[in-house]
């Protein structure tokens, strides 16, 4: 549970202290006064990622060098007056270098805060999940295993350092030849093996996670659209992989895809296969609906995902993620929206943005704790 957020030169915060209890919290003003960038801090604290940007250094606010972002934590279940329980996770983000992750004051790894803070959310940029990019769903699935499966984190991070450095080295070969050339694709092939080990292990683990949602995704579709035929989902890659395919499985796929794309790899640039490279579909009925789906079956989807991330991340004490929406409301319609607010009845956390109270059900307003927020000549704040 979160008890502190606090924001100092993030975005629109100069420098932000918000306290936080149990129960459904509201933050609503006008667009662009910070309340989502409260909803960010979160997701950056749980997960050492942004939604909302490629890069963590994008978050700083204008003309500043450096940003950082600490939340409270109190472990569910545990005594509020005992210390122990409680921990601070904390980003440090600079212009300059890489984010730094702190627990309680102690340098750690991304990994290490997922194990402390666990966060389901719904978020405007996810809104075209079905229909969008395939980066909108390689996020999702991200997001999600990062906390859910131990070791993910790890593996994509040093997935991605190694795809950065590759792509560096290909481009290089572009304008050199001979015996430069033969350098650079003997300075490349370590890479290569890191980009098999590391991309079999995130493959693997996007397997099992589609695998774990399965029963839970299917469930909770035929609580939010019951006349809809079964929700599927198939993972899309050039290896074709099968979804109980180990890591080691993986990584002899992947190792036979590099080797099939290096002579076309050689001439365009840049990496042609990989994890950063894959897909997933939904079905339902059998049929794949991204050609076809109305606004009302991509919103079904939508809630259909977010439940069942919140059964997936329940933690085995029974407690579920801290529950995050982003003017979610206003992206549903009546149905649906009962049944997000059923929902957030039964969670002991959520924290919600919006426009204005009146876009919210009355009966959530009046068993939560509301705060305006606004844009003061000093940057965010919280309406007193």
């Amino acid at each position: 549970m979160i008890d502190q957020v606090r924001l100092y030169q993030v975005r629109s915060w100069a420098d932000g202290n918000i306290s936080l209890d149990s129960g459904t919290h509201i933050f609503w003003g006008e667009n662009g006064a910070g309340k989502t960038t409260i909803l960010e801090a979160c997701i950056v604290a749980a997960t050492g990622r942004s939604h909302r940007a490629s890069a963590l250094r994008e978050v700083i606010a204008t003309d500043e060098e450096r940003a950082a972002i600490t939340v409270g934590v109190h472990d569910d279940g545990a005594d509020r007056a005992d210390p122990l329980a409680r921990s601070e996770l904390r980003v440090e983000i600079s212009q300059q270098g890489r984010a730094r992750h702190l627990v309680n004051g102690t340098p750690r790894t991304r990994a290490t805060m997922s194990q402390r803070l666990r966060v389901a959310a719904f978020v405007p940029e996810e809104t075209g999940l079905v229909v969008g990019a395939p980066a909108l769903r390689r996020n999702l699935l991200d997001r999600v295993a990062s906390q859910w499966q131990r070791g993910y984190e790890s593996s994509l991070t040093r997935y991605e350092r190694a795809l950065r450095q590759r792509n560096r080295l290909l481009k290089d070969a572009l304008e050199v030849d001979g015996a430069a050339r033969r350098a650079i694709a003997g300075e490349m092939r370590p890479w290569t093996e890191m980009l098999v080990t590391t991309g079999s292990e995130v493959v693997a683990g996007r397997l099992a996670l589609l695998t774990a949602l399965a029963p839970l995704l299917a469930s909770a579709h035929r609580e939010v659209a019951p006349s809809e035929a079964q929700l599927e989902t198939r993972y899309l890659a050039r290896e074709e992989y099968g979804p109980d395919e180990s890591a080691s499985e993986c990584a002899a796929r992947l190792a036979q895809s590099f080797d099939q794309t290096a002579e076309a790899e050689g001439y365009q640039g840049y990496t042609l296969v990989g994890p950063h490279r894959d897909d997933i579909a939904f079905f339902v009925g059998g049929s794949d609906i991204a050609p076809t789906a109305s606004r009302g079956q991509q919103r079904s989807l939508l809630l259909a995902l977010l439940f069942a991330e919140i059964s997936l991340l329940t933690d085995e004490r029974g407690y579920p993620p801290v529950l995050l929406l982003d003017d979610a409301f206003s992206e549903l319609d009546p149905h649906r929206r009962e049944h997000l607010v059923a929902r957030i009845a039964e969670l002991p956390q959520s924290i919600l943005t919006a426009t204005s109270l009146n876009d919210l059900a009355p009966g959530l307003v009046s068993r939560a704790t509301p705060r305006e927020i606004r844009r003061g000549s000093n940057g965010s704040e919280v309406v007193v």
